[in-house]
């Protein structure tokens, strides 16, 4: 697909969400109460962190998977089911296969670690490791595929969508033809929700869950549906600021009614909260995440439209940091515990290591490598000329600077 042909918009919605990832595991150390169930757990900590990273775990992930649902009906659109399973492999199953050992391994180390350097962890790294000793504990465990439980549950949407596709079952056109879906297509939501628990953990176990098909696959299929009808953004894109305003107060109670976290939760997905408390807490989650994805889309659509090297250049990059970035945020943090420092400045080494890490790594060692072609197709790379001389037309001067990519989304 050539260059001026791509979506400019998701590209830099993806770049951007993928930095708010890093922001939001970088502040659950420093989030008050959600650093209970965090693994390097700070003594220091702020409510305000604690507001932005439920604000941003509303919307980060369900747009993720929206924007994948999108790619999925563009791509199959233009090359075939065939192609389509090709690149999903390529793209998805082999890096899944192939990097997940290193990160399993690189986790364990770092929590090796802080087991060694702190003298006293606290939350759930000192539940850790207070049951490993427990040589009499016969509780059975599940493997966990970590962080990458999105690269798992979008290899399953990618076989689903195969599946649909084949079945002539996937696509209903007629959803999306006025506004009206934004009343009640939320309210699909709800099962997925009250299935997940408030507040919504990650699915990180191997034996799929069935919430995550009931939640995170509405949003991979409403992206397709609207890949196929802009007509539909078109029509919201006017009241972009009325959906911000209404997410903010619906944020409200839906922050004042959050359980206090504790590890209880993160072994127990059962509710603590009186069932009327839970399912008007569900309401609002359900809401929430489709207003907020909904006005992420169309911000971008507004006002990140334009090609934007900077923007482009980590979107690119987004997927080597989503693989590699969760160790590297545990390690900084737990650096920085025994720091008597602001929390506002433990935050901000957490993110700028981390990501300055994340994007050099990427650009040294993944961009022009096999590694890289593996992750999103070849890109390569031309020295601009050295010589003075001006070119002898503008189409030789596009040749001369051009950095031809493959769209391999």
């Amino acid at each position: 697909m050539a260059e001026p042909n791509r979506i400019h918009y998701l590209d830099n919605l993806r770049a951007i969400a993928m930095m708010l990832g890093i922001f939001l595991h970088s502040a659950l150390a420093y989030a008050y109460p959600s650093q209970n169930v965090w693994l390097a757990t700070d003594s220091t900590s702020s409510p305000l962190i604690d507001i932005s990273i439920w604000w941003i775990h509303l919307f980060r992930m369900s747009l993720f998977f929206l924007i994948s649902g999108y790619f999925a009906c563009q791509m199959i659109s233009r090359r075939g089911i065939r192609d389509f399973i090709r690149n999903r492999l390529i793209r998805l199953v082999l890096p899944f296969i192939l990097l997940y050992p290193f990160l399993f391994a690189s986790m364990i180390a770092f929590f090796l670690f802080a087991i060694s350097y702190l003298s006293e962890p606290q939350g759930l790294m000192a539940f850790i490791a207070a049951t490993a000793k427990q040589e009499s504990d016969q509780r059975k465990t599940t493997p966990e595929t970590m962080h990458l439980w999105f690269l798992y549950y979008l290899i399953a949407f990618s076989f689903l969508t195969v599946v649909f596709v084949r079945l002539r079952w996937f696509s209903l056109a007629w959803v999306f033809r006025s506004r009206y879906p934004l009343a009640w297509f939320p309210l699909l939501l709800i099962p997925g929700v009250l299935g997940a628990g408030i507040p919504m953990p990650a699915p990180e176990s191997f034996i799929p869950d069935w919430w995550p098909f009931a939640y995170y696959g509405l949003f991979y299929w409403a992206g397709w549906q609207i890949a196929n009808q802009e007509e539909f953004l078109d029509q919201l894109q006017p009241y972009l600021w009325h959906w911000i305003l209404l997410s903010v107060v619906l944020f409200i109670p839906y922050y004042l009614f959050l359980p206090v976290l504790d590890i209880s939760l993160v072994l127990d997905r059962t509710s603590h909260l009186p069932w009327s408390r839970h399912l008007l807490e569900s309401v609002l989650t359900a809401y929430l995440s489709v207003f907020l994805t909904l006005a992420s889309l169309l911000f971008g659509r507004r006002y990140l439209t334009h090609k934007n090297f900077f923007l482009r250049w980590i979107s690119d990059a987004s997927y080597w940091s989503y693989l590699i970035h969760l160790p590297i945020v545990v390690f900084v943090q737990t650096l920085l515990i025994p720091w008597n420092v602001s929390v506002w400045w433990k935050l901000a080494i957490t993110v700028l290591v981390t990501l300055a890490i994340c994007l050099s790594s990427y650009r040294w060692l993944v961009r022009y490598t096999p590694l890289g072609r593996l992750l999103h197709g070849k890109r390569t790379f031309h020295r601009r000329h050295q010589s003075y001389d001006p070119p002898q037309d503008a189409e030789a001067s596009m040749r001369s600077n051009r950095l031809i990519r493959r769209d391999d989304e």
